[in-house]
């Protein structure tokens, strides 16, 4: 009897670790809102007509109906927007078209205007983003096309950033990145222009602060760090700072979100509940392939807490 009643408190104690109240599942962060406009890129000839269309999502990601937006156009002369999205086009050039809606800005769409079918009509770069470590570079390439999306051969680009010094490009489309931030670049020819790339720079290592999952009651706090090493490799660091309540089966991840998903990779079981350690990353990871570290209960899949790496 005495036997019974000690293994029973021991599966008490264990399961006492991680679940009860504590068991719920793992909040997932809102994102930001944005408004979503199409077609995204649209060429035409003079005189022609287009209906853009645009939607408007939370930050969870759930489209919101019956929303009345304002529309415009970046040069009136080339082309003309309605209240519905209606363009038309009156001469030869090339328009931005935003949608707005709630303070927020769509980005914009490209409609180029050509007077025949043989005129540049879009310029295609590739890819269509990225993300650069500091001293990192990335070759673009740009090609133009017709209106029946014919390549036309033996154009010459001019190349742009909206940011040089945080990413330059030469006139070949390689782009540098200096220091960390965001860039747009594109190209550019016969006055009309690309898409923007846009590119993230980030440094040598990316940090946080551990906070707590709120739909729990254990504490996680100080500082994870991804850092890349001399020899090129990944390492996970835990501060001088680092403490976690205690658990059975607690293992440290990376992941895309602050939950533990398909997402997320396992760098190991946590190695000590207070103090610096670290944690090797698989060489096929990026400094830029996962933006949270967490802390998680593996047997009964609970969050104990998450630092987000930027």
């Amino acid at each position: 009897m005495r036997l019974r009643h000690g293994l029973s408190a021991l599966i008490l104690f264990a399961l006492s670790g991680c679940v009860g109240t504590d068991y719920i599942g793992d909040p997932l962060l809102p994102g930001l809102a944005r408004i979503e406009v199409t077609p995204s890129h649209l060429a035409l000839q003079v005189g022609k007509t287009a209906l853009f269309q645009a939607i408007y999502y939370d930050g969870l990601g759930n489209s919101v109906p019956g929303l009345v937006y304002n529309w415009s156009s970046s040069d009136t002369e080339v082309v003309a927007v309605d209240a519905t999205g209606k363009a038309m086009t009156l001469q030869t050039g090339q328009a931005r078209i935003v949608a707005q809606a709630r303070g927020l800005s769509s980005e914009p769409a490209l409609l180029t205007v050509v007077a025949d079918s043989n005129q540049v009509a879009a310029v295609i770069v590739t890819p269509d983003s990225g993300n650069l470590v500091v001293g990192g570079t990335l070759q673009l390439t740009a090609i133009a096309r017709n209106l029946s999306g014919a390549v036309l051969s033996g154009k010459t680009f001019t190349w742009h950033s909206s940011a040089p010094t945080i990413a330059s490009v030469n006139s070949s489309g390689l782009v540098t990145a200096l220091a960390a931030g965001e860039a747009n670049i594109f190209a550019q020819v016969e006055g009309i222009a690309s898409a923007s790339v846009r590119l993230s720079v980030v440094s040598t290592s990316r940090s946080g602060s551990f906070s707590r999952n709120p739909n729990t009651s254990y504490n996680v706090s100080g500082t994870a760090t991804l850092e890349r090493q001399p020899d090129g490799s990944l390492v996970l660091k835990l501060g001088a700072n680092f403490s976690s309540s205690n658990g059975p089966g607690l293992e440290v991840f990376l992941s895309t979100t602050n939950s533990v998903g398909a997402n997320s990779i396992n760098l190991g079981k946590l190695q000590k509940t207070t103090g610096a350690q670290s944690y090797s990353v698989p060489n096929n990871v990026s400094l830029t392939s996962y933006d949270w570290a967490i802390i998680h209960c593996v047997p009964f899949n609970t969050t104990f807490g998450y630092a987000q790496l930027r």
